[in-house]
């Protein structure tokens, strides 16, 4: 009688896989057989499975029966109806992911009132900084004959300064300002 090896099944180290490409083999072939187990199971029992396998840096691989949406939003969306086999447990869990799911809105909300109040603050301020400054400049828009001494002062400072920034706008385009008037240098 002739005696033969059979090889079987090794037992594999469970280790992160470093070389990339061996990394994504493995990955197809035991995402695939994920999948089959899983359809397996709601062939035989009847059972409603939904998987989502998310690896880095990849699009996300999904597989339910009847529907992976139609699963998850049982599970997790509003209308839930009550599981015979166990309704505590899963009750449990959802419950945990509304609490988690609550307190990260909850977070992005705070954060984004602070931000407002933040703004409509520096509004406010601007505002008020805007108001002092057309107080400050109302006698400006009274006639000139009305004007005291200080006023006519600030006001052919303000005139001499708008000259000379006109007169060093056109210099730097090339005109030159002599007697009264423009000419192209």
């Amino acid at each position: 009688m002739s005696t033969r090896l059979i090889k079987g099944r090794k037992s594999v180290r469970l280790a992160r896989i470093e070389n990339q490409n061996n990394r994504q083999v493995t990955f197809s072939k035991r995402r695939n057989s994920v999948f089959k187990k899983a359809n397996e199971l709601a062939t035989m029992t009847g059972a409603e499975v939904g998987i989502i396998v998310c690896p880095q840096g990849s699009k996300p691989y999904s597989f339910g029966h009847p529907n992976v949406n139609e699963t998850i939003n049982k599970y997790v969306g509003e209308e839930r109806p009550p599981s015979p086999s166990s309704p505590g447990i899963d009750d449990k869990y959802v419950q945990m992911f509304r609490k988690a799911n609550s307190r990260e809105l909850n977070t992005r909300l705070n954060s984004l009132q602070d931000q407002l109040d933040f703004e409509l603050n520096l509004k406010s301020k601007l505002k008020q900084m805007n108001k002092s400054v057309e107080s400050q400049q109302e006698w400006f828009k009274g006639p000139i004959e009305k004007m005291n001494y200080s006023e006519a002062s600030m006001l052919k400072k303000g005139l001499e300064d708008l000259l000379l920034k006109v007169k060093n706008y056109g210099t730097e385009r090339g005109y030159g300002y002599a007697n009264g008037k423009w000419k192209a240098e």
